[in-house]
């Protein structure tokens, strides 16, 4: 352009001086001549007005040179103050290839002198990883006059790695000769960081799209697929590209469809996110998916509604699953009633039982007793000990029948759970037990502060039916030892009660939680086989377990645990 401007003004000069000096030649010749008689004096005085001529020509030559190389030294100037206060890194290499001039702006962000980045010593700063690709990209372009740009990595003043851009392009001077390259650089490392962010969100996103195992999907305003997951195909047997233009309403039977198209055309009049919707679709093959559909509106750049962006899940296994529990649930409360009805017949017949057969029991055992204050001095020694024996049957009759009644009621009753005191409770068993037989030497350990949460009444019942035992089987032993305490097994508050009793074989202690089963003959120790029954269904009301430890004539332990504390 610069050069375009300089050429007119050049050959305006140039006309208008040969305009000046052939006018001048040619109108001074003409007046000498006319004023000149002396030939000699005329040669003279043409001498004098070349020489003139010539002066006043070199004066001129002089101020016009004069003033062109100001100007060329000012532009010069000007150009070198723009590029070196250009706020992006300018470099200019010769005809070499290598640079001759780098700006303040380059020295500034490398942190390097002039003389360390001239030639070839800006590469020095260039990442090792890119520096190969960096230098043939620029000697390609070099060798082929052709414009470059390229990216590559910068060393900055503080030794941090920034990307740049760097374009250059080939200058000519002004006789259209190649002069070199010029270009400048611009650092792009936050937009390069940008753009990595925006790389690995995308993976990121299709890798969960393509490997979750729900469908992802996106609809426009209209409620047509703009995007579709691979899953489809697991799904609905679809590939992504069979679906994309449909509306859901197209995947859905014809009742389906109608069903939902209200509730969609409400959610794009006033978008709102949607929650669990359960909607009903047809496989490509024709057979039925129940998918559950979550999704939330999707705004462009404008704030404007676009459309939705959501998710659909395979709930058919679970409404299946569901169904079956309902059928399940149903059938149970079936069998909650009849149960409720037989436990009230239950109730019933136990009542009747209970006095039915304590009805004839007493009569017997009052007959008994009749017939022995009556007649006792005429029966003989067999008569009575008959006598006796029918009232203690009686009574043991009478006795199992109680604890039947009891054992029953256990099953009913409502538990009331709080806080128990089990070392008081245990204290006031033992001295009962010790009350009822004070002629038995006995020693009781009993740990002090234990509680525990149940029924009381029904723990109760627990610790005299295994302090009973306890006692009970150790009445042939010299001194009785029967220990309570409480103790931690596998993180289990765990309770028990020890004795050093008669013991039994651990390979028959399966027998022992079960009703009327007995370890020992009733000659051996008295008893009806239901005690211990009735603490395992107590324990396991509790939400514990119970279960014991023994050796035949060294004694045994009962452990039990219950509900963990509240």
């Amino acid at each position: 352009m610069l050069r375009k401007r300089v050429m007119p003004d050049s050959f305006r000069i140039s006309s208008l001086y040969l305009l000046v000096g052939g006018a001048w030649v040619f109108f001074s010749d003409r007046i000498l001549a006319l004023q000149a008689e002396d030939k000699a004096a005329a040669l003279h005085l043409s001498i004098v007005k070349g020489w003139l001529f010539i002066s006043v020509t070199a004066v001129m030559l002089f101020l016009l040179i004069s003033r062109s190389m100001k100007e060329v030294s000012r532009s010069r100037d000007f150009y070198l103050k723009v590029f070196e206060d250009f706020p992006s890194p300018i470099w200019r290499a010769g005809t070499d290839g290598t640079c001759d001039y780098l700006n303040k702006t380059w020295l500034a962000f490398t942190g390097r002198t002039l003389e360390q980045e001239l030639g070839d010593g800006w590469a020095e700063g260039v990442h090792p990883e890119d520096l190969d690709r960096c230098l043939k990209t620029y000697r390609d372009a070099f060798a082929s006059r052709h414009p470059f740009a390229m990216e590559y990595r910068l060393r900055r003043h503080d030794g941090e790695y920034r990307w740049v851009v760097d374009s250059g392009r080939p200058y000519y001077d002004q006789h259209d000769k190649f002069a070199g390259y010029i270009g400048s650089c611009h650092d792009v490392t936050a937009h390069k960081q940008a753009e990595q962010a925006l790389s690995q969100s995308e993976r990121r996103f299709r890798e969960l799209t393509e490997n979750t195992s729900d469908w992802v999907w996106e609809v426009d305003r209209t409620m047509h697929y703009v995007y579709v997951s691979p899953k489809i195909a697991d799904l609905l047997g679809y590939a992504p590209v069979d679906v994309l233009g449909k509306t859901p309403f197209d995947l859905m039977s014809p009742d389906e469809a109608a069903r939902l198209q209200p509730a969609f055309d409400e959610f794009v009049t006033d978008p709102r996110p949607i929650a669990g919707l359960e909607n009903v679709n047809l496989r490509r093959d024709g057979s039925r998916v129940v998918l559950e559909t979550s999704c939330v509106p999707v705004y462009d750049a404008e704030g404007r509604f676009s459309g939705f962006r959501g998710i659909d899940r395979d709930i058919s296994a679970r409404k299946e699953a569901e169904e079956k529990i309902n059928a399940l649930n149903a059938e149970l409360t079936r069998q909650a009633a009849e149960l409720e009805v037989a436990n009230r017949e239950l109730e019933s017949f136990s009542h009747t039982v209970s006095h039915d057969l304590r009805t004839p029991l007493t009569n017997i055992s009052l007959s008994c007793q009749v017939m022995m204050d009556s007649c006792g001095a005429k029966l003989g020694e067999q008569c009575k000990n008959l006598m006796h024996g029918i009232s203690d049957a009686t009574d043991r009759m009478d006795k199992l029948i109680t604890a039947l009644l009891n054992f029953s009621r256990i099953s009913r009753s409502e538990l009331k759970v709080k806080p128990v005191d089990l070392s008081e409770m245990v204290k006031v068993i033992a001295a009962e037990l010790q009350l009822n037989r004070p002629d038995r030497p006995a020693a009781f350990i009993l740990a002090d502060g234990v509680m525990a949460d149940g029924d009381a009444t029904l723990l109760h019942v627990v610790m005299a039916n295994l302090l009973g035992n306890a006692w009970k089987y150790t009445c042939k032993k010299e001194t009785a030892v029967i220990e309570f305490g409480m103790t931690v097994i596998e993180g289990t508050r765990t309770y028990f009660v020890r004795d050093n009793g008669a013991g039994f074989n651990m390979n028959q202690s399966g027998k022992l939680f079960d009703a009327f089963q007995r370890l020992h003959s009733t000659e051996e120790y008295e008893g009806h086989g239901i005690g211990l029954t009735t603490v395992k269904r107590i324990v396991q009301r509790h939400g514990g377990r119970v279960w014991a430890e023994g050796e035949v004539g060294k004694g045994a332990t009962f452990y039990f645990t219950l509900a963990p504390e509240r």
